[in-house]
């Protein structure tokens, strides 16, 4: 596994003095919380989940959450997310980011975008027991960790292509296997660095095979884009769907760049390299390489049903047909790797703010210094 760290973009300018930290003009003045009442029934909360009737949509042998998200919400695709969140446990040596963030219990409010059944929200409630935890979807897996009732997770139904609602500020916004689910990036940043708190970080993972992350380990042999004709065909129509449908999957969104234009600064990207298949000699590599292919098997009819069929002019039949082609050669071929990223950027602390971040602790030092003084 390659573990290749690409050097950050330039800090910006801090914002102006002037400016008002914790303005945010999407809350409810008459709300003091992001929840509602654990007596009331809410669709924000996770003691709600059982008295939700969802109108979900069932296509192709899949079931979905809208019209619009390509991905199904099945149970299929919940072992997948799964499998995804084991594989970046071992990517990070059991970290659950790499944002720098203090340990507990400083956070005190994580948001978790896109959170699927939830794995990492309730991992990341363990790791900080004093910090609220807010993991939103468009959807509730049926088996989802979502059901459960933590004292410090809420489980909220949102669309993050809406406009956030949020009353305080988070220290951790983040986002993972989200590519193609935003046709506008650009306002998804904007949005989390409204939400960040001065001195907070946003984290964003993504590999996604549309975007071309599939390639012969040059470790392995040089390989033959001869033998996977299915699979580079499959990426193709992928690309194509996602390009007229108006949703990119090119991980462009993951370049030091699209953080920093919206403010965020210390902006870094983490690229590595993991193996698909048990060709890996190494054990712990090759364990990576299955459960790598094993979501990949998986994540093929559902990456392809929706968007081939709708804007790929495929049958359903047709998209089958490739994807049980595709499955033929990623079971037959050794050396292909996939290539994962991590981006995090940290929204950047005004000059009033550190000012009176000081003055606060020279208040608080000298408070102690007379205290002690006076005993």
């Amino acid at each position: 596994m390659d573990d290749k760290p690409i050097q950050p973009a330039e800090d910006i300018l801090a914002p102006d003095e002037n400016q008002t930290e914790h303005a945010y003009p999407n809350s409810d003045p008459e709300s003091d919380s992001d929840t509602e009442s654990l007596n009331e029934p809410s669709i924000k909360s996770t003691r709600s989940y059982a008295s939700l009737t969802l109108q979900h949509i069932q296509e192709n042998g899949r079931r979905y959450a809208n019209e619009t998200y390509f991905m199904p919400n099945d149970e299929p695709e919940l072992t997948r997310l799964n499998i995804v969140h084991q594989i970046y446990l071992i990517l990070l040596d059991n970290a659950l980011t790499t944002a720098p963030l203090p340990p507990s219990p400083t956070p005190t409010r994580i948001l978790d975008i896109g959170t699927g059944p939830g794995d990492w929200a309730i991992e990341m409630s363990a790791a900080y027991p004093t910090a609220t935890i807010i993991a939103s979807d468009l959807t509730v897996f049926d088996s989802g960790l979502g059901h459960l009732a933590l004292p410090n997770v809420d489980f909220q139904l949102a669309d993050a292509r809406a406009e956030w609602t949020y009353h305080e500020p988070f220290d951790l916004i983040h986002l993972r296997g989200l590519s193609g689910a935003f046709q506008d990036w650009a306002a998804i940043y904007a949005q989390a660095f409204t939400h960040c708190k001065p001195g907070g970080y946003i984290e964003v993972a993504d590999t996604d095979p549309a975007a071309d992350t599939i390639a012969f380990s040059p470790l392995k042999r040089p390989g033959s884009e001869a033998e996977i004709p299915a699979l580079r065909k499959y990426t193709s129509a992928l690309r194509a769907a996602a390009e007229a449908a108006g949703y990119p999957r090119d991980l462009a969104h993951l370049n030091t760049d699209a953080l920093a234009a919206a403010g965020f600064v210390d902006v870094r990207v983490i690229e590595r390299t993991i193996p698909i298949g048990l060709w890996p000699e190494d054990v712990a590599e090759k364990t990576l390489g299955k459960m790598t292919l094993i979501s990949l098997l998986e994540a093929l009819e559902g990456y392809a049903l929706r968007p081939l069929t709708v804007h790929g002019g495929y049958t359903v039949d047709g998209v089958k047909e490739l994807c049980q082609s595709v499955r033929g050669e990623l079971l037959g071929v050794d050396g292909l790797t996939a290539k994962v990223r991590i981006v995090t950027g940290r929204r950047p602390v005004s000059f009033a703010q550190k000012k009176a971040d000081l003055l606060a602790k020279v208040m608080a030092r000298a408070k102690l210094v007379q205290e002690r003084a006076e005993g």
